[in-house]
């Protein structure tokens, strides 16, 4: 079985070489995109029948896996989603996430799945790791392992010397809430599969491949020679904080603020009177009283800074206003430089005895929280959420932040942006809060 794979692979890319004889109407261009997935495709199930069987001794075709995908990067279709199976046309992959998929499933598969849990893996990264995406610029913050298109391996961790004009760097900072939607999906009775069949296995099968995953990847960030959440100390530094998700949306509403400016006192004018005196008229000043204090927000709360990095802050809370903080629970920060507000979420407590204080792990979900109103296509009131713009320019992570009881996998929404209304559907959840919760969604089209 794995000669037949590997003889289509061969077959595919020979045609491939020839593409300039026969790439050039716009159906021919979408015909060499599939053509090089297909290609991946074949390397993949290599790959996969050579789990299946143990048969170690056949070697991946490394180098023939990373020219496929070298000769995409090179004509700039790798990221381009296509069909690849007429029989599923909802599985949309690119090039760029097939050739992802069969990397991590090698390096997750160190001999030690069963030919079950191996099915149920390759479902998960069919559908993970179109959320994934290679880079040919290095960041410290950013990038946990790497691939040489020049070299005949797979992936492997960062170190020092990993670098080089053929040297990719994966950044699948979106795994933790890829483990973290499984994890939730199973407290549930919810078995996920992803572009998969592993819902027909059982329960069991499921939580012994995720306990590996998980596994494996607690010793990639403890095993990497980078430190990927540098973090940034601060001294004598505060910002404003408003707690709770009710607060963080009506701060939403609330229109946008400026940025925060140096409190500057404005000098106040002193009042004059004429006093009538034996010597004559005399102009004498009064002190005037100052005016009418500025308002105070009671919702905002004052916490220090600890530290910060890529992806959150440690922010010091006095043990008296800690009690309402929520493990979980949404916060909003006041962005000092840009205005408006930072929305997050409390993801660790710990209390600082000496101090008195509790440092507060914050990871950030949006710098650029958008409110919106999504009007339910089936009828009924409109839900608020919060648009969170995701790092992607393609809009690969943008999400949408709800109120947990507002939820429904499945649901359709119009929603309003910019004068245009868009039809949309939540479907799969990334994030999960005390009362929040953050999902994906899709246009289903633009009216």
């Amino acid at each position: 079985m794995q000669r037949i794979c590997l003889e289509a692979a061969n077959g595919f890319q020979r045609f491939l070489r020839n593409r300039e004889g026969w790439a050039r109407s716009r159906e021919d261009v979408e015909t060499l995109f599939r053509v090089t997935g297909l290609a991946l495709n074949t390397i993949h199930c290599f790959v996969k029948w050579g789990c299946f069987l143990n048969a170690p001794g056949r070697t991946v075709p490394w180098r023939q896996l990373h020219a496929l995908y070298a000769l995409a990067e090179a004509d700039g279709y790798s990221q381009v989603p296509f069909v690849l199976h007429p029989s599923q046309p909802s599985f949309k992959p690119s090039v760029q996430s097939l050739y992802l998929r069969t990397l991590v499933l090698d390096l997750v598969n160190a001999g030690n799945l069963s030919r079950v849990q191996l099915e149920i893996a390759d479902g998960w990264f069919a559908s993970w790791c179109g959320d994934y995406s290679l880079d040919a610029e290095y960041s410290s913050r950013l990038h946990l392992f790497f691939v040489d298109l020049d070299a005949d391996a797979g992936l492997a961790l960062m170190r020092k010397e990993s670098h080089g004009d053929t040297v990719r760097y994966v950044r699948a900072d979106g795994l933790k809430a890829q483990i973290e939607e499984v994890q939730a999906g199973l407290r549930n009775g919810r078995l996920y599969a992803g572009h998969g069949a592993g819902a027909v296995f059982a329960l069991e099968e499921h939580v012994a491949l995720l306990a590996i995953i998980e596994k494996l990847y607690a010793a990639m960030i403890a095993g990497a020679d980078n430190r990927i959440e540098e973090r940034t100390h601060f001294e004598d530094r505060e910002v404003e904080v408003v707690v709770g998700t009710e607060r963080v949306f009506a701060k939403a509403r609330a229109p946008r603020d400026a940025p925060a400016a140096e409190p500057t006192a404005a000098p106040i004018p002193a009042a004059e009177m004429v006093e009538i005196s034996p010597s004559g008229l005399s102009l004498t000043a009064i002190e005037a009283t100052a005016g009418t204090p500025a308002t105070v927000d009671p919702d905002l709360q004052t916490w220090r800074v600890n530290d910060l990095s890529s992806k959150g802050y440690g922010l010091l809370v006095d043990r008296a206003a800690a009690d309402e903080v929520l493990l979980n629970g949404l916060i909003a920060i006041r962005d000092q430089e840009h205005g408006g507000w930072i929305v997050g979420a409390v993801v660790r407590k710990l209390a600082n005895r000496v101090r008195g204080e509790m440092l507060a792990g914050v990871e950030v979900l949006s710098f650029r929280p958008l409110r919106v109103m999504l009007t339910p296509l089936a009828g009924g009131e409109p839900v608020e959420a919060l648009f969170l713009p995701g790092p992607d320019p393609n809009g690969k992570a943008d999400g949408l932040l709800l109120r947990a009881a507002d939820f429904g996998a499945g649901r359709a929404f119009n929603l309003l942006a910019g004068g245009t209304r868009y039809p949309v559907r939540l479907n799969r959840v990334t994030k999960k809060g005390a009362d929040w919760i953050k999902v994906r969604f899709e246009i289903v089209a633009k009216a």
